[in-house]
């Protein structure tokens, strides 16, 4: 049968306008049948994007279960190319072949030449079926003939009675459709009960129709061409003979064939063309539309992915799109995705760093840049620095200068950037702070500053001097205290002061008659412990006298007390005699252990009265001649 030359028309618009992804309706689960058909069965219409690559069938008639006498419908549907969709006269001529004898002969069915057949098994058994189509405008066939497709062969089989389905599995062959191209994007879903040769019949509903729509009985699903984007669930319900249903459920999404993507800054990003492919595009040109709206090529070649370079703020908001080749030759198209849009999460952190330094401006030798060790009372400090938000998008908007300083100082000056600055003194924690408020950090992200203060500080005290910033955001909320590297200073009395410690030689006997007897400090310490915090170090000499010989009281020893300086004994007497001397600008050493000297005691060859013994032992620091 011919249709109308008004049908053949609408069947091309339909086959233009209604393009799919590919992929076959599954009724009732099949494997492929070994049955030969009436023709050898052909490619399916392949598609990418809704662009087919050849012409075939886009769905295939299937397997099916059914009771003797309850009818039941073969589907199938056409994909032609665009040079073939070009030729609005053309139809598709449909023919069903029929075999109960597994292929071995084929006969025509007479009203099957519509895309459907409807038929009613009046036996138990399998008959199979195979439909034809061409595709030629006019009447007849061209004088030189067309091609014809042919179908799988797909089997009927009718059962004596129901068999129910208890369970339905629903799956899509792409989970993914197009939204943004002037053709509607399609594919179709699938079921297969459990078992699957049961003889219910499938429904298929979706629950938002205004992103995509589904043909309730072929399961062909078909995406909105609005750019509405989203996810849908589509619903396949087999209705048993008993009247009993069991459902399944997929879910497809619909959009534009990219994600937005969000990272934080620093990392990378990927877009993905998504979608199912039956044949890959033979072009894949990547763009980048940038805040100001510049379009420029980031990539160029066949890959469905691109990944940006490492983000930074100025990346936030880019679009991304790619456009595709479909095809070769003469039988190419272009399919461009969406714009999808990079979101960076701006990382607004304060990165806050100091550079701090410390000066006796008094007087600096032996000092470093973060530490003096050399202030007495009267000495003029200055501490200084830098403070820099390394963060040009930090939400650090201002802050307040927070310099913990000895409590003991005068003649305070700060400057801030290079002007006077006034400040509050506050006590955090029992510690002393000067407070300038108000360092702008929106617009300046470097500042300088110098405080400088007279020690009036008497006493020996180590004082670590910290550089804080506590900061603000915009809405004047606390973003925390950065801190700085400590700041060491050193304040000392300017004094010479010596300390000597007793020595025991322990219990002697005849035994120890003329042997050098070492001493053994009490305490632990030197001989003579030296603290030295004169500022001008002038050479000094160190002497020792033995004022008294070892008395018990009522009988003095015979004995010879010495100084061992490492290198030779110092026999000790009333007379005063240099043990060690300092040079000028030193500082006078401490003497024993860390010397390596000691005192020794020798035991004349004499009677010895027991008894506790001791001797006074004067050190003397003065003055070394000039």
């Amino acid at each position: 049968m011919i249709n109308k030359k008004w049908q053949g028309l609408l069947a091309i618009m339909l086959t233009v306008m209604t393009l799919g992804l590919g992929g076959t309706q599954v009724v009732h689960a099949a494997t492929t049948t070994t049955i030969p058909g009436k023709g050898k069965p052909s490619a399916n219409a392949t598609s990418v994007l809704g662009f087919y690559m050849n012409t075939g069938f886009s769905l295939q008639p299937e397997d099916q279960y059914v009771v003797v006498n309850k009818p039941t419908t073969l589907t199938t549907a056409t994909g032609h190319t665009v040079l073939d969709a070009i030729n609005v006269f053309a139809n598709d001529y449909f023919q069903w072949y029929t075999s109960t004898d597994k292929g071995a002969t084929w006969t025509t069915v007479n009203a099957g030449i519509k895309a459907n057949l409807t038929v009613t098994p009046t036996t138990v058994g399998t008959t199979y079926y195979q439909q034809s189509f061409q595709y030629y405008s006019g009447l007849i066939p061209p004088i030189l003939g067309t091609t014809t497709y042919y179908s799988r062969v797909a089997a009927v089989t009718a059962v004596p009675s129901p068999i129910p389905a208890t369970k339905l599995d629903v799956t899509a062959d792409s989970n993914y459709l197009y939204n943004n191209q002037s053709a509607a994007t399609t594919t179709t879903v699938d079921a297969t009960p459990t078992p699957v040769n049961a003889t219910g019949h499938v429904t298929w509903s979706i629950d938002n129709t205004s992103l995509a729509t589904i043909d309730s009985t072929t399961g062909v699903v078909t995406a909105n061409t609005d750019g509405k984007s989203g996810k849908v669930t589509v619903i396949g319900t087999m209705t048993n003979d008993d009247g009993s249903t069991v459902s399944g459920q997929t879910v497809i999404e619909i959009g534009g064939g990219i994600d937005d993507q969000t990272v934080d800054e620093g990392k990378t990003a990927t877009f993905n063309i998504l979608g199912n492919f039956d044949a890959d595009p033979t072009s894949v040109v990547w763009h980048k539309i940038d805040t100001a709206g510049n379009d420029t090529v980031v990539a160029n070649g066949t890959s469905r992915s691109y990944t940006t370079p490492v983000t930074t703020a100025k990346n936030d908001k880019e679009k991304y799109y790619a456009v595709l080749t479909l095809g070769t030759g003469s039988k190419t198209d272009t399919i461009t995705t969406n714009k999808a849009t990079l979101n960076v999460n701006i990382n607004r952190t304060p990165n806050v760093t100091f550079k701090t330094g410390v000066e006796n401006l008094t007087d600096n030798a032996g000092n470093t840049d973060n530490a003096v060790t050399n202030i007495t009372s009267g000495d003029t400090v200055k501490i200084s620095g830098t403070i820099t938000e390394n963060n040009v998008n930090s939400k650090l908007y201002d802050g307040d200068l927070m310099l913990k300083v000895p409590a003991n100082i005068k003649n305070t000056y700060l400057t801030i950037d290079g002007e006077n600055q006034a400040y509050s003194v506050a006590s955090v924690n029992g510690d002393t702070y000067i407070v300038a408020s108000g360092l702008d950090f929106e617009t300046e992200k470097t500042h300088t500053f110098s405080f400088k203060f007279d020690s009036m500080e008497t006493k020996n005290l180590n004082f670590t001097a910290d550089v804080e910033i506590q900061g603000y955001d915009s809405s004047g909320a606390d973003l925390g205290i950065f801190k700085s590297g400590g700041i060491t200073l050193g304040f000392i009395d300017g004094q010479l002061e010596a300390t000597a410690h007793a020595v025991d030689f322990g219990t002697l006997t005849y035994d120890n008659v003329n042997q050098e007897i070492t001493g053994n400090v009490v305490d632990g310490a030197d001989l003579l412990s030296v603290t030295d915090n004169r500022r001008d170090k002038a050479a000094m000499s160190i002497t020792l006298q033995q004022t008294t010989p070892f008395s018990n009281g009522s009988h003095n020893l015979a004995a010879t007390l010495s100084y061992d300086n490492g290198e030779e004994l110092l026999p000790l007497s009333g007379e005063a005699q240099v043990v060690a001397s300092s040079a000028n600008d030193s500082s006078v050493p401490s003497l024993g252990t860390t010397t390596g000297a000691s005192l020794k005691l020798k035991l004349a060859n004499a009677a010895i009265v027991p008894g506790s013994y001791s001797s006074t032992l004067v050190w003397t620091i003065t003055d070394a001649p000039s």
